[in-house]
């Protein structure tokens, strides 16, 4: 799986994809074309997606103790969720918001 790290139409299927988006939406693309987007050898001239690990339930089940989910965890755009389902809004803010709940637990 991919996520989008700037945002592109793509010239294939003619998708809109933003930052923050999954690559691609359905189905399976070549290894070229994932080569192709994740370098700056496209018409933008710059990577547009880059790969992320994804979690899949069943692996989520088999292990949860070994899920260690660190905060703030990136949301999207400019958007950052906090340990308690908040979400706020840049990485600075997060951090700060974050670090006072860490402090509330005491």
């Amino acid at each position: 799986m991919f996520r989008v790290i700037q945002s592109f139409t793509d010239a294939h299927t003619r998708q809109v994809y933003k930052e923050g988006d999954n690559y691609p939406r359905r189905g399976q693309v070549s290894k070229e074309r994932v080569e192709e987007l994740s370098s700056d050898q496209n018409k933008l001239g710059k990577p547009l997606i880059e790969p992320f690990n994804v979690v899949t339930e069943e692996e989520e089940q088999e292990t949860p103790q070994q899920v260690d989910r660190e905060y703030p965890r990136h949301a999207g755009g400019a958007f950052f969720e906090l340990s308690n389902g908040k979400k706020v809004k840049g990485k600075e803010e997060a951090m700060k918001a974050e670090s006072e709940l860490d402090g509330s637990d005491d």
